[in-house]
């Protein structure tokens, strides 16, 4: 049959297409695995990688073959929300970037943007956080996976919003408007002794600086620090608290799943840790953000 080439992501425009010609699918998955093949395991490969993707699956939603027209009418409502769901992954960065920026500049300076925890509206925000995330973890759970494995994949997922699908969408965007990006990147295989060591002890692999890291790290000191503000205002006693609680936990949550950074920047000294220039750019970026929302809340 061969693939149909012609997008960054053949296989999965492959099987959209053979199924929209009324072609079905198997689940096969023999003892013997039927492929073998290499992953990248340095960050910057793998955010460039799914970079790479991303642009490809906007390509097809955004096309005549979007799934989420061509595909309903040819597949039916369910498996073409399917398909649109997988296509649309980069919009994902949208809300993930706002949650983890603006709740948090709100937090440092006192400016409450959620409800009351003794307010009725707050059980909707807290059902809806905790149902999502619980829900998504008894599935997980419920497909053989590990609770590690799980908090793995929600913590790459929150990576990758901040990186490689919001850097995705934005390329994408600025593709259909004329302006070119930069080529197509490929994706490394090799890997050092050192490299793999690191990846069988689970240390993330940061290697060489890159654009793609800084909105990651400006999104990870800005949490560090709007948390510890939170817990000083906790500390002396702040009448706000109840009204800031839910911008201080999550805070804390993003805080919690950028452990591997703050270990990269504060406690590591391979060739693996994120580059100190990066860590210098993101820090002063943060600083200015900082700034310009002090600005914005204040009027």
């Amino acid at each position: 049959i061969g693939f149909r080439y012609g997008s960054l992501v053949e296989d999965y425009y492959t099987s959209f297409r053979l199924h929209c010609g009324g072609w079905t699918s198997i689940f096969c998955d023999p003892e013997r695995p039927a492929f073998l093949g290499d992953a990248p395991i340095n960050l910057v490969d793998i955010l460039n990688q799914t970079k790479r993707w991303s642009i490809g699956l906007l390509e097809v939603g955004f096309s005549k073959y979007s799934p989420i027209t061509f595909g309903i009418r040819s597949l039916g409502l369910r498996m073409g929300l399917a398909y649109s769901n997988i296509a649309f992954w980069p919009t994902w960065s949208i809300p993930i970037t706002i949650y983890a920026f603006l709740p948090q500049l709100a937090l440092i300076k006192g400016f409450p943007i959620f409800p009351k925890v003794s307010e009725t509206w707050f059980l909707l925000y807290m059902f809806l956080g905790l149902g999502a995330y619980g829900h998504n973890l008894i599935i997980y759970v419920l497909e053989e996976g590990t609770v590690q494995n799980w908090w793995n994949d929600q913590r790459m997922w929150m990576i990758r919003g901040l990186s490689s699908y919001l850097f995705g969408l934005v390329e994408y965007f600025l593709k259909c408007f004329g302006i070119s990006t930069q080529g197509f990147n490929v994706t490394s295989k090799v890997v050092e002794d050192e490299q793999s060591k690191r990846y069988e002890q689970g240390i993330f692999e940061f290697g060489v600086p890159s654009p793609i890291f800084v909105p990651l790290t400006m999104a990870a000191i800005l949490n560090l620090v709007s948390f510890f503000v939170g817990i000083v205002q906790i500390i002396r006693g702040s009448k706000l608290m109840e009204e800031l609680f839910v911008q201080m936990f999550i805070a804390g949550y993003f805080a919690l799943n950028f452990w591997p950074i703050y270990d990269s920047v504060f406690l590591r000294s391979d060739k693996g840790k994120l580059p100190s220039k990066t860590t210098v750019l993101a820090a002063f970026l943060t600083w200015i953000v900082y700034k310009a929302s002090g600005f914005i809340l204040r009027n």
